[in-house]
């Protein structure tokens, strides 16, 4: 196992542990978090189904470049969406 390989399988269970609780808020079972319903559910699919894409690409398909790049993706586009969900939101 080289560095590479541990560093991608450690940034993608990071990932898919956070997707799952970000689901499990989603679906009311886990009451932690502070966003609304709807990016709630969009952070869940976003880090749970890259951080599975960044494991599959990493063990199966052998290419470690790619899976850090997929493994760093979620953090940046939820970056996004929370930026433009705070600009967007209605704060009353």
């Amino acid at each position: 196992m080289t560095f590479s390989k541990i560093l991608v399988g450690l940034i993608s269970a990071i990932n898919v542990y956070i997707g799952v609780r970000f689901l499990l808020n989603a679906l009311h079972l886990l009451q932690t978090s502070k966003y609304s319903k709807t990016a709630t559910f969009v952070y869940a699919v976003l880090f749970l189904t890259m951080g599975l894409v960044g494991l599959y690409f990493s063990f199966f398909k052998q290419d470690n470049k790619l899976a850090l790049w997929i493994g760093i993706g979620p953090w940046a586009l939820a970056l996004l969406f929370l930026l433009i969900n705070m600009l967007t939101g209605d704060y009353k």
